[in-house]
């Protein structure tokens, strides 16, 4: 995998919510410069508050498939879990080639890719666990303008009626690649829209096959109602959700709220309100169940959510074609604030930063 870089042109976009940024869209291009890692340790102090402080670079991250098959959710199962929800992007065979076919593959024993309807995703089984990775948006570029529609009463509270169509659309075709799971844990990831289908997963199937690990990156909400409740009930402890700095999208849509327990990176990646994760399995984890859970960045209000909208509407207008948000060509990130607080590589960088590697 190599480090990506932005060849694009420059757009300032007013947000009202008291911040301008300053982002750029364009087609990534490959750097030809070897990746170095930088510990956040050695990152200077005078970076606090810059958007994009030196971090490491991604192509050299490991994926830990031990750390997944542990019952302590440590930092090197947060960066395998990462990566899996980037090569969730990726296309068929390279995502059958990273988990088992190719020559420095993950070490899966199977694995099947699942595309319906634009819901992607894939399901990855070892003798230990199944990994079910879903991908965020893909041709469906504008769906952040879209995304305040009603949600649907089911018996764990109110979900937004689109991830759970979404999630529908793949349900039986997970059901037939999870058909012999047996007694292996179920670990449910993604991205984006892809970490707000996880959640669905999590509550759709928790009284058949409930998910050991829901671990999210930048997601929207998803439930209201009971839906928080039903989510501390039977995912106490389960539930891991990573937000970075100023991402926006974990702010919408309005009306919505986040359940699990939040991990959130400062701009140095540095975890704010004093949460941890254990780097072994053999740390102590009663400082992260004694930790009080904040809320989070607030939700947008729904005077803020339509002057997002009409920004995305008046930039769709402008490039004169839809948006999208996959890692090949992610011309929806520029609309966030900022660029590099929505971006996967920069959840994987400051996790990698945390795990050594």
């Amino acid at each position: 995998m190599n480090e990506t870089s932005m060849n694009s042109s420059s757009v300032t976009i007013q947000v009202p919510l008291q911040f301008v940024v300053t982002v750029s869209v364009g087609t990534p291009v490959l750097s030809q410069s070897p990746a170095q890692v930088v510990s956040r340790r050695d990152l200077p102090f005078e970076l606090e508050g810059q958007a994009t402080p030196l971090l490491p670079a991604i192509d050299t991250a490991t994926f830990h498939r031990d750390a997944l098959a542990q019952s302590t959710f440590t930092w090197k199962a947060a960066q395998s879990l990462a990566l899996a929800s980037k090569l969730a992007y990726e296309t068929d065979d390279a995502v059958n080639s990273t988990c088992v076919t190719g020559t420095r593959n993950w070490g899966f024993e199977s694995c099947e890719f699942i595309d319906v309807d634009d819901t992607q995703c894939f399901v990855a089984l070892t003798s230990e666990f199944a990994l079910v990775s879903f991908r965020g948006t893909e041709s469906r570029g504008d769906w952040l303008r879209n995304i305040n529609v009603p949600g649907r009463t089911r018996d764990y509270g109110v979900v937004h009626r689109g991830f759970l169509g979404a999630f529908q659309a793949v349900e039986s075709r997970l059901r037939s690649a999870l058909s012999e799971i047996g007694d292996r844990k179920l670990i449910v990831t993604g991205h984006s829209l892809g970490g707000a289908l996880a959640t669905v997963i999590a509550a759709e199937w928790q009284a058949f096959l409930p998910a050991a690990w829901v671990v999210t990156f930048g997601q929207p909400a998803a439930g209201s109602g009971s839906f928080r409740m039903f989510f501390v009930q039977h995912y106490g402890g389960r539930f891991f959700r990573f937000v970075n700095d100023d991402d926006i999208v974990p702010r919408v849509p309005p009306g919505y709220e986040h359940v699990g327990r939040l991990l959130h990176f400062d701009s140095r990646g540095r975890l704010r309100n004093g949460a941890s994760l254990p780097s072994s399995e053999q740390e102590s984890v009663s400082s992260m169940q004694q930790e009080s859970i904040s809320a989070g960045p607030p939700m947008l209000t729904e005077a803020e959510y339509r002057s997002l909208q009409s920004q995305i509407g008046q930039e769709v207008i402008r490039v004169n074609r839809s948006l999208t948000e996959s890692q090949r060509a992610p011309q929806m990130e520029g609309l966030f604030p900022s660029i590099s607080d929505h971006n996967l590589d920069t959840y994987i960088s400051k996790i990698v930063a945390n795990s050594g590697g």
